[in-house]
């Protein structure tokens, strides 16, 4: 199978990349210069692991749950769908009960978000699903839900419902995808976290493809 098109999903990470109130921002350091005369380059990063394009894993918010070394990566690639949606509040189970999700799918929601500037500040004001389309989303199985701003949960959101209700039942989930250009419809995924034992997430580059038929 021949690729046709690599789309590339992720956010960009620098120093002025939009993170969640509260968190610290990224540094990226060059501690060894080749224009300063070292014989090579090399630098230091300094960010969250909920930074830009990133995967959730259970023990973000489940105390015993498992840390991103331990997530399973069938999650994280393979066949998804692209769904885009208008709503300037959040996405609802009734926006979803009429589309073509089934058990096992991967699901990526575009919306505005993707036309948010994600490298100033932080907006309040993104789209999100709320509590009833988490519920529909385990219902159905998926395997796993991604979303095109920094959390599937709206902003002031004090229990994290969507979160827990996600990832206790074994949902992946990726946020902060940059959907902006992509139509909707079917597309294989890679979105591959690193492998940090202990960590409840990690960055993420994200790609969709495209195979001539």
């Amino acid at each position: 199978m021949k690729i046709k098109r690599i789309i590339d999903i992720s956010g960009t990470i620098n120093s002025s990349t939009t993170v969640w109130p509260g968190d610290e921002g990224v540094t990226v350091d060059r501690i060894k210069n080749m224009k300063n005369g070292d014989s090579y380059n090399l630098s230091l990063v300094h960010m969250g692991v909920h930074t830009s394009t990133h995967v959730d894993a259970p023990l973000h918010f489940i105390e015993e749950g498992l840390d991103i070394s331990s997530v399973n990566l069938e999650k994280f690639i393979g066949c998804a769908k692209v769904f885009e949606f208008y709503t300037q509040d959040c996405i609802k189970a009734s926006n979803l009960c009429k589309l073509d999700i089934n058990s096992g799918d991967i699901v990526l929601f575009k919306t505005s978000n993707s036309s948010l500037d994600v490298s100033g500040d932080f907006n309040e004001e993104f789209v999100s699903l709320d509590e009833s389309a988490a519920k529909f989303l385990v219902d159905k199985k998926i395997a796993t839900v991604g979303i095109d701003y920094l959390s599937v949960e709206r902003f002031d959101s004090n229990i994290s419902t969507v979160h827990n209700l996600l990832l206790q039942n074994e949902i992946g989930i990726i946020e902060g995808l940059r959907l902006r250009d992509v139509p909707e419809g079917e597309y294989f995924l890679s979105c591959v976290p690193l492998k940090i034992e202990g960590a409840e997430g990690s960055p993420a580059r994200a790609v969709l493809i495209e195979f001539y038929l």
